[in-house]
């Protein structure tokens, strides 16, 4: 069934915008249609349309359920701003992947300094219709590294994927653990600097295995490895 994002008008839904534009043109639904409506809640809104206007569709709402795609628990990715090639599939990846949070931060290697927040928002809208989730993250403006280091500090756990790491994970750190932080370099990795600042931050330096991944694959990697030893 389709997903469309809207918002409540008294007891129905409205759709507007580039929903609006894609739900009407692109896949001519009509009235009496079925469709998932979100709300940017903690429920699935299944619904009927009752009425197409030029700038709007109006939805009746038949039910609303739980949706069983949100994390169960609270993970942050702290991502150091990477070339434009890797930025889309690091946004969607981890959003797939259960992520509630996603900063991107400066470093002495970032090229690019600054997210366009409008293809931002798209990215994050296309990725949790992709995997269902009803609530949408928020597009944050890029930060410093030392804001980064500073937001760690709310984090009980915060895992740093070092790239000079020979330990690996133990799970036993996800153990009791409801929020998380995880650090992960761009395709340059991080100055000596800034690996020694994120570890006296308090944060757990982890190796990924012997080979050097790329950052987006990094992602996918030690995220499917949290929600593993999580249960996110």
């Amino acid at each position: 069934m389709r997903r469309f994002f809207g918002r409540k008008q008294d007891d129905k839904i409205v759709v507007e915008g580039s929903e609006q534009e894609h739900l009407k043109r692109v896949l001519r639904m009509k009235e009496g249609d079925k469709l998932i409506a979100s709300i940017n809640d903690n429920y699935d809104y299944y619904c009927t349309i009752e009425k197409i206007e030029k700038n709007c569709s109006i939805l009746l709402v038949d039910k609303k359920m739980p949706c069983k795609a949100l994390p169960k628990k609270e993970i942050t990715l702290f991502q150091m701003m990477p070339k434009k090639e890797y930025f889309d599939s690091i946004v969607a990846k981890s959003i797939e992947l259960g992520i509630s949070e996603l900063y991107f931060f400066k470093g002495e290697y970032s090229m690019i300094k600054e997210i366009k927040l409008p293809r931002f928002e798209s990215q994050i809208m296309t990725a949790c219709k992709q995997c269902e989730r009803s609530k949408l993250i928020k597009a944050n403006q890029i930060i410093s590294f030392d804001d980064m280091l500073n937001k760690l500090k709310s984090y009980p756990l915060v895992i740093f994927a070092n790239e000079k790491e020979e330990k690996p994970m133990d799970e036993k750190i996800f153990i009791g653990q409801d929020k998380i932080a995880i650090i992960i370099g761009n395709e340059a990795g991080f100055s000596e600097k800034e690996g020694r600042q994120i570890i006296d931050s308090g944060a757990k330096s982890i190796s990924l295995g012997s080979r050097i991944l790329r950052c987006d694959t990094a992602v996918t990697s030690l995220l499917s490895l949290t929600n593993f030893f999580t249960g996110n």
